[in-house]
């Protein structure tokens, strides 16, 4: 009974955060990468790939195919988890990094690539990878970013643990629709217009 008050005290915050999605994908995902991950999983399917996307449909699969073979390493050099980091960042600028990419696995080439855990990492920190100018920068976890050369080779990666942190409030509220995703997808239009009509009312 008690787990049931909590569940529908928690509700709208996860219809709360399924609206801000619908609203605006690219600036949630830009700063709650993995909640958006989570949310796409709950929603109904829909086509995966950016209207903007600069790859071709055979560079994206030629890609998420290099990343899977790396990925099928039980532990990868230094220079390969930075080299699926790359690919990763690609996709994740294409809007089509795989769902089986998750924050484990990210966690996983962070610390192959880098040599240290994240959990390790209590301050704001910065650890070069490679030579280069960075031109761009892209969140690859909430509090991870890699800041990138034109051609999305990886020049540092940015550590906020501050941040880190914060991500686990709104995957709180995301995970207590992980025994009734069907509902939420099946039914998250009308929760979004529940949530707009409270909002405007």
């Amino acid at each position: 009974m008690k787990k049931r008050s909590t569940k529908s005290q928690q509700e709208p915050i996860l219809h709360s955060l399924l609206n801000k999605y619908q609203a605006d994908p690219e600036g949630f995902r830009s700063y709650l990468p993995e909640v958006a991950q989570e949310l796409e999983q709950l929603l109904p399917s829909r086509g995966k790939s950016s209207p903007h996307s600069a790859l071709t449909e055979q560079e994206r699969e030629r890609l998420q195919k290099a990343l899977y073979q790396l990925l099928d390493s039980k532990k990868l050099s230094s220079e390969k988890a930075i080299q699926a980091l790359e690919y990763c960042a690609t996709l994740v600028q294409d809007e089509s990094l795989p769902s089986e990419v998750n924050r484990q696995t990210l966690l996983s080439l962070f610390h192959q690539a880098t040599g240290v855990p994240l959990s390790k990492i209590k301050k704001a920190t910065r650890i070069p990878v490679r030579d280069g100018e960075a031109v761009k920068e892209i969140a690859l976890l909430r509090g991870v970013h890699l800041k990138l050369t034109w051609n999305d080779h990886v020049v540092v990666i940015t550590v906020s643990p501050a941040k880190l942190k914060e991500r686990s409030e709104a995957l709180k509220f995301v995970g207590i629709a992980k025994d009734t995703a069907s509902d939420v997808a099946q039914n998250h239009d009308a929760y979004l217009a529940k949530e707009f009509s409270g909002a405007t009312s």
